[in-house]
């Protein structure tokens, strides 16, 4: 057994080790290994990045949509869809700008 830890953090962020008896309790016995990763604690270390202003959009296969997110992420833009059903959840993308149909078009506008 074995328990991977980190300078600065608490809990360990591995573990694992050698099961070899484990399949017994279903009748085929054999060597095995096995750990897990905490990536939330891996997590914890990486420098906290700035977080990139991002564009919600809605789910839809509408031509004109899909070529009008294609176009926003060519110049760079982060566009989120939602999900059908989810267009009220709580936003944790922090996306600061919303795609609207206005008049048969595909606006920007701003949220908040």
């Amino acid at each position: 057994m074995f328990a991977l830890y980190v300078p600065g953090l608490p809990n360990a962020v591995a573990r694992g080790g050698r099961y070899d008896h484990v399949g017994e309790a279903f009748g085929r016995a054999r060597p095995a290994t096995g750990f897990s990763l905490d990536l939330r604690e891996l997590a914890r270390l990486l420098p906290t990045a700035e977080r990139k202003h991002s564009i919600r959009a809605p789910w839809g296969n509408a031509p004109e949509l899909r070529e009008k997110i294609a176009d926003l992420r060519k110049a760079g833009e982060v566009v989120i869809q939602s999900m059908p059903g989810h267009d009220n959840v709580q936003d944790e993308f922090e996306c600061d700008r919303v795609l609207v149909l206005e008049d048969g078009n595909w606006i920007l506008k701003n949220l908040g």
